[in-house]
C-alpha cells in the first residue's frame, strides 16, 4: 500500500513538472484593454486621423508584448451592439460598462488637437473596475510630422502605468539578473526599484492585509534582454551589496522616474561639488607646500648670507691684525737707527 501511494505522489510531481517547466519563474500574464479612436479636435489634412493614432497606439502597445488589445473587428461589433460611437466614449462611468462588456481592465480613450498649428495628444486610461481615470498622459508638438512620435511618446508613459514586476535572480559585482524578459516587454533602457517587503499592516478586526511597507533598495537600469531574464546595472545603492536575490523589483513609475532622475541629477552636481571642494582643498594644500618651500628657501638663503658675512668679518679682521702686524713692523724699521762702521 505505502508503495502505491508513493507511486501516486511520484506521478503527481512529474506531472507538475511538466506543466510547469518554467520552474520558479512566475507565468507572466498580459493586461488586456481596449483602445478607442481618439476624438478628432481641429482641421488636419488626413481623414480619419483620430483612428489612424489609435491604431499607432495599438501597434505600439502590442509591440511591447505586455498588452492583450481587443481586436478591432471585434471592438467595432461591440460598439455597434451597444449603440456608441467608436470615438464617443468619453464618460468614464460609460466606458466602464463598455469595458465590462469588453472583458478588459483598462479602456484607452483620448483626443487628437490641431489648434494655431500646435499638435496635442492626450490619453486617458480609464479603470473598468473602479470607472475613474487611472492617469493621464499628453504630449505635443509644432511640427505634424512628428504626429507619430507623439503616439510612441504616449505608448511608453502608459506602459510606465502598469509597472512590471520580478525579482533578482543572480548579481556578480555591479550587474544583476532578473527573471524579466522579453517575453514579458523588457526593453534595454528601462529603470526598476529594487526593493523588500519591510511591516505587513493588517486591520486589527478582520486581518485584512491594509499595506506592506516597501524597503527601498537601490535603482536599476536595463542593459542586456534575453527571452526571459535581462542584465542590469546597479545605477544607486542604498548601501554596498544592498541589492542581492532576496530584492523583488518594479519598474518605475513616471513620477518615481522623475524622482531617480533628480536624485541622479543632484548625485552628479554632489559629485561635481565634492570635486571641486577637493580640488580647492589640493590647491590649497598645493600652495602651503609652496609656500612652506618658498619660507625654507628663504631661511636657508638667509643663513647662508649669514654665515657668508661672518666669515667675511672673521676674513676681515684676521687681515686687520696681519695689517696692524704689517705696520708695526714698517715703523719698528722706520725708526731703527743707522749704525754704520
Amino acid at each position: 500500500m505505502k508503495t502505491f501511494s508513493f507511486t501516486i505522489i511520484a506521478v503527481l510531481t512529474a506531472v507538475l513538472v511538466l506543466l510547469n517547466p518554467a520552474g520558479s519563474q512566475a507565468e507572466f500574464t498580459k493586461i488586456k484593454i481596449a483602445v478607442l479612436d481618439f476624438e478628432q479636435k481641429g482641421r488636419f489634412e488626413t481623414e480619419d486621423i483620430g483612428k489612424m493614432v489609435a491604431e499607432w497606439l495599438t501597434t505600439d502597445l502590442v509591440g511591447t508584448g505586455r498588452f492583450d488589445i481587443i481586436e478591432r473587428k471585434y471592438l467595432d461589433k461591440v460598439l455597434a451592439e451597444q449603440k456608441v460611437g467608436v470615438s464617443g466614449i468619453v464618460d468614464p462611468s460609460s466606458a466602464s460598462r463598455l469595458g465590462q462588456v469588453l472583458g478588459v481592465k483598462t479602456i484607452v480613450t483620448g483626443s487628437v488637437s490641431n489648434y494655431g498649428g500646435t499638435i496635442d495628444v492626450n490619453a486617458r486610461l480609464i479603470s473598468v473596475e473602479t470607472a475613474s481615470i487611472r492617469t493621464a498622459e499628453s504630449a505635443s508638438t509644432d511640427n505634424s510630422r512628428d504626429l507619430r512620435k507623439l503616439v510612441t511618446q504616449i505608448s511608453d508613459k502608459i506602459m510606465q502605468a502598469f509597472p512590471l514586476e520580478g525579482y533578482v535572480i543572480d548579481r556578480a559585482g555591479n550587474k544583476v539578473i532578473l527573471d524579466l524578459g522579453r517575453r514579458q516587454g523588457v526593453r534595454s533602457g528601462m529603470r526598476f526599484l529594487a526593493y523588500v517587503d519591510g511591516v505587513t499592516r493588517k486591520h486589527p478586526k478582520t486581518g485584512e492585509v491594509l499595506d506592506v511597507e516597501t524597503i527601498e533598495r537601490g535603482t536599476l537600469e536595463i542593459k542586456e534582454v534575453k527571452e526571459k531574464t535581462a542584465t542590469a546595472v546597479i545605477v544607486k545603492e542604498s548601501y554596498t551589496n544592498a541589492i542581492d536575490s532576496k530584492c523583488m523589483v518594479r519598474g518605475l513609475m513616471r513620477d518615481e522616474e522623475e524622482r531617480v532622475e533628480n536624485e541622479m541629477r543632484m548625485d552628479v552636481e554632489a559629485a561635481k561639488e565634492r570635486e571641486r571642494a577637493e580640488k580647492k582643498i589640493r590647491d590649497r594644500l598645493e600652495a602651503d607646500r609652496r609656500a612652506e618651500r618658498n619660507r625654507e628657501d628663504a631661511e636657508r638663503r638667509a643663513e647662508r648670507e649669514r654665515i657668508e658675512a661672518a666669515e667675511r668679518q672673521v676674513q676681515w679682521e684676521k687681515d686687520e691684525v696681519l695689517r696692524a702686524e704689517e705696520r708695526k713692523v714698517n715703523k719698528k724699521k722706520k725708526f731703527a737707527p743707522n749704525i754704520s762702521f
